[in-house]
């Protein structure tokens, strides 16, 4: 069919019209009419943000106040972010000159100002008190003086009468002056510390030195000061860096001993903030030709220090800082005890016990042939005397002897039997400030029982180890110890222990009866000890040999005294040098004896001076004898061949009698290839 063109174009409009009345219907348009033409809307300009700098001010030391065009804008280290513009900047923090700069910033600047303020602060010296009223022309007097700084002391110097007599590079000074030439009258003494900075500041004060007189009895409670040619006993000061401990300390009784208990309150102790100062403690001093002996009675009434006056130097520990630890016998956080050094009495329990750091009394006795303190735990109240344990040690000082002999005597007044503990506990290092590796611990014993230690290749508490060398490693030379270790002796085999430091040639002997007083325990702490800082400041380490009546530590062993009774022994403690080491031992003598290259390494050294005639055997036939004079200071040191056909292998005997013939000593080693 033929369909014109006037027809499709009909058809075309009705299909549009078809279509605008679908779309209106569904709202695309909201009425037929057209659509209104929008008006275009105008898009707002955007004000451009300046660009900021960057102000980095490194300027040392931390926490110095930043001033920007004279307004505080915070402390050191501090970023900035300015405009363009310049500025005044301004650095400052007291004890150091200001800074001041100039700053010229730009857009998109990134400024860094690296700089450090000179320190202008000189240090605070503070100088320790000096005997009052003066000494004597010949009593050592302890000058110690702490330099503080807002960075660091690069050094002290001491100066008395204006020489130099002393120099550290530290912070605290530690010197005690020997008056022996010194002559009467006042001197002055000053002490000058330095920071790297240049910045120097002294402190000064003055001591009368009297001329040597016959001495006169102290006041009450002071001893009777004596001074014979070769024997004196007087009263001065030390000077020991210490934590202030004492206003947390408090107190409480232990009913079972009647016993006055004082413990650290460590948390209030620990949120002071502690930091230690300078503190001055009464000293009395022993001496004689051969030895000074020092006690502090504030401190337990310990003897703090033996010097060998034929070399200065001191066999026992002495901690640069009296530092509170967590060791002892009370709970971790109310323990304080102090690693002062030297010898501590240890009552009436363990670990330490409650009186190691109390005031103890104490007086001096002069006796024809040396001279003794007696030191005392309790008052002289009786009344409270009879209410519990009680003890007294007598150190007696011979007057030609180069040793000290120490007598504790322990009294139980009650009406009721009490068992306790009772320890000598020693601190030593020998001649070095801190254990040396090459300490040699002689204890004549086979086996030993672990107390505990923080070496897992060892045996564990209460467990037993055979001594001196357990699984390969030789435990009686210190370098071998891992971390630390206490060890109790179960079966003393002879009368005697020692050490020997073989850096220093410096060495210690102790003789007491075992069947009296068998308890004898070594500790120390090892190189992997990890607990240092709880006791010290300096990163130091000592030995501990501990003697007493109880075997061991634990309460099976305690020492049971009856109503009304006593114990009392005497034990004899000898300082030696320079013979090589420790064989054998007495209260008369002291000998090593090694075979190296077919020859006798021999040395001997006595507790007096005197005459002695020695022998040397081999298996048993005599190869060699000679006469020697010896004193405390000068030892025998000899090195003698064997016998030509001697064995590689045998036995070597010594032996030393005096003058007379009379035997000192004699012993039998074997000598292995």
């Amino acid at each position: 069919m033929t369909v014109s063109t006037a027809t499709r174009s009909e058809e075309r409009c009705c299909r549009v019209v078809q279509w605008i009345a679908v779309l209106c219907a569904v709202g695309v348009f909201t009425s037929c009419k057209p659509a209104p033409i929008p008006t275009p809307t105008a898009t707002p300009t955007a004000t451009p943000t300046p660009a900021l700098a960057s102000l980095h001010l490194d300027v040392g030391p931390t926490g110095a106040t930043v001033y920007v065009n004279g307004e505080e804008k915070g402390h050191t280290p501090l970023t900035l972010r300015l405009p363009e513009g310049s500025y005044k900047v301004h650095v400052q923090r007291e004890g150091y000159d200001p800074w001041q700069r100039d700053v010229e910033l730009r857009p998109g600047d990134q400024v860094l100002v690296a700089e450090a303020l000179r320190d202008a602060a000189p240090p605070v010296v503070t100088l320790s008190e000096l005997p009052t009223g003066g000494v004597h022309v010949g009593q050592p007097i302890q000058i110690g003086a702490l330099a503080t700084d807002n960075e660091t002391v690069a050094f002290m110097r001491l100066r008395i009468d204006g020489e130099w007599v002393s120099k550290v590079k530290d912070s605290v000074l530690a010197y005690t002056w020997d008056t022996h030439s010194a002559e009467a009258g006042t001197h002055m003494i000053v002490v000058a510390a330095s920071d790297h900075a240049g910045n120097v500041s002294e402190a000064s004060r003055t001591v009368d030195i009297m001329a040597r007189a016959t001495p006169q009895p102290s006041p009450t409670p002071e001893p009777t000061v004596t001074a014979r040619p070769d024997m004196s006993a007087h009263v001065t000061a030390v000077t020991l860096l210490t934590y202030p401990y004492e206003p947390y300390l408090r107190e409480r009784v232990d009913p079972r001993y009647n016993f006055r208990v004082v413990w650290l309150d460590r948390a209030a102790y620990e949120a002071s903030n502690p930091q230690p100062q300078l503190r001055t403690f009464k000293a009395i001093v022993l001496e004689n030709r051969y030895l000074s002996l020092t006690f502090l009675p504030e401190l337990g009434g310990r003897l703090y220090g033996c010097a060998l006056k034929s070399s200065g130097q001191n066999i026992f520990y002495h901690n640069a800082v009296l530092k509170p630890s967590y060791w002892g016998p009370l709970r971790r956080d109310e323990n304080w005890w102090l690693a002062a050094g030297g010898i501590e009495w240890a009552l009436p329990v363990h670990e330490h016990g409650y009186e190691w750091g109390l005031f103890w009394t104490y007086d001096v006795e002069e006796q024809a042939d040396g001279v003794s303190i007696v030191l005392r735990d309790k008052t002289a109240d009786e009344r409270y005397r009879n209410d519990c344990l009680w003890t007294e040690i007598r150190v007696t000082l011979p007057e030609d002897r180069a040793y000290f002999v120490v007598e504790p005597r322990l009294v139980n007044p009650t009406s009721q039997a009490v068992a306790f503990q009772f320890w000598l506990n020693a601190a030593l290092t020998l001649g070095s400030a801190s254990t040396s590796g090459n300490t040699e611990f002689v204890y004549p014993t086979e086996r030993m029982i672990v107390h505990s230690t923080g070496d897992p290749a060892l045996p564990g508490e209460r467990q037993t180890m055979t001594w001196p060398v357990y699984n390969g490693r030789d435990l009686s030379h210190y370098r071998n110890w891992r971390n630390w270790l206490g060890v109790f002796v179960p079966d003393a085999q002879q009368n005697y222990v020692g050490a020997y430091n073989h850096d220093t040639g410096l060495g210690i002997v102790r003789v007491f009866a075992p069947e009296v007083v068998p308890g004898l325990k070594l500790f120390s702490f090892g190189a992997d000890f990890p607990a240092r800082a709880e006791y010290s400041d300096d990163g130091s380490d000592y030995f501990e040999m501990w003697a007493g009546p109880c075997r061991t530590f634990w309460p099976e062993d305690d020492v049971i005294l009856g109503p009304g009774q006593s114990l009392h022994w005497s034990e004899i403690w000898l300082p030696f040098r320079r013979i090589g080491g420790l064989d054998r031992a007495n209260a008369e003598v002291v000998v090593k004896a090694d075979v190296r290259d077919s020859q006798v390494h021999l040395g001997i050294t006595v507790s007096q001076t005197r005459r002695v005639h020695f022998e040397l055997e081999w298996d048993g036939q005599s190869f060699y004898q000679q006469v020697a004079d010896l004193s405390p200071d000068t030892p025998l040191l000899a090195q003698v061949p064997l016998p030509s056909r001697a064995a590689l292998a045998g036995e070597l005997t010594v032996r030393v009698n005096d003058h007379n013939g009379v035997a000192l000593l004699a012993y039998t080693k074997d000598i292995a290839p």
